[in-house]
């Protein structure tokens, strides 16, 4: 699998080993990671060094999303890559979720193959989460199936996903968490919500502003979403 580094902005879950070696998720201790990264002079992710990597390693899945990139993901530019390397296209849009459902960014699911999020994170309802799959003939190249079998032009991702939810690694749902997370859902259709996001999104641009009038530095000179990397190394703290 391959991911985003998690000090360039992604997250443990898509597969990180620690500069000891030590594996931090279930994802480096069960599977092979190999992750890209970010330019370290601008902080944007190098598309052209990835697709390098991506072309040398060949993932089974490449993995878009992370959990502090305040940048736009190019989408289109993943999917070329997947399908050149032969790689499941999965986003994890969990930070940015209630951003893309009031499109107030860039969608992944003109280009994924499976989309997950958190739901209580800019969804703004209880904890959990939710995994989107395309169902039905490919529509485009696909370089591995999910199964042990031969593959077929449907795609196969539907009873691989469900049962590795339920009963693989999950049971006696939550209720009370169903109900929460559809009026969440309910409300993220609503004019109100998309004012609320655009609002939330004007409020880390002027954020950004303020803080680089003050010559502060930040990763990537600015954000494109509700999130904001305040670069303090120059003040001499490490973290």
């Amino acid at each position: 699998m391959m991911g985003l580094d998690s000090p360039s902005g992604g997250h443990m879950s898509h597969g990180w080993y620690m500069p000891s070696g030590k594996k931090v998720s279930a994802a480096s201790i069960f599977f092979e990671s190999f992750p890209y990264k970010v330019n370290p002079q601008t902080g944007f992710i190098d598309y052209n060094k990835l697709e390098e990597k991506a072309l040398d390693y060949r993932p089974k899945i490449l993995i878009c999303g992370g959990s502090s990139y305040p940048r736009e993901w190019d989408y289109a530019r993943f999917r070329q890559i997947a399908d050149r390397c032969g790689a499941v296209l999965m986003c994890d849009m969990a930070h940015i979720s209630g951003l893309v459902a009031a499109k107030e960014c860039a969608s992944p699911f003109d280009y994924c193959d499976i989309v997950t999020s958190t739901t209580h994170k800019s969804l703004r309802g209880p904890r959990g989460g939710i995994i989107f799959y395309r169902r039905g003939a490919k529509s485009r190249k696909q370089g591995m199936c999910l199964s042990n079998g031969d593959c077929t032009d449907q795609l196969d991702f539907e009873e691989k996903i469900n049962f590795a939810v339920h009963a693989s690694l999950q049971g006696g749902p939550h209720n009370n968490h169903i109900a929460a997370l559809a009026i969440a859902l309910k409300q993220v259709t609503t004019p109100e919500y998309k004012a609320y996001m655009q609002q939330v999104k004007k409020n880390a641009q002027a954020l950004a502003s303020a803080l680089l009038k003050r010559k502060c530095k930040l990763v990537t000179g600015g954000t494109d979403n509700h999130l904001l990397l305040w670069d303090l190394t120059t003040l001499g703290l490490t973290g």
